[in-house]
């Protein structure tokens, strides 16, 4: 595997970590019935490109 592949390959599992993260944590904000930190975190979603 080369650089640029590594480098595609670390980028895509990033994004995957973020992706990931930001849904835990929504799912949280959901069970809390907290819809304003819901909120934020679907505009970090967005903000991300990951929606």
């Amino acid at each position: 595997m080369n650089v640029v592949q590594r480098k595609a390959e670390a980028a895509a599992n990033h994004k995957a970590n973020l992706s990931a993260s930001v849904k835990r944590r929504m799912e949280v904000a959901r069970a809390n019935n907290d819809a304003g930190l819901l909120n934020i975190l679907e505009q970090e979603m967005k903000q991300l490109g990951l929606s």
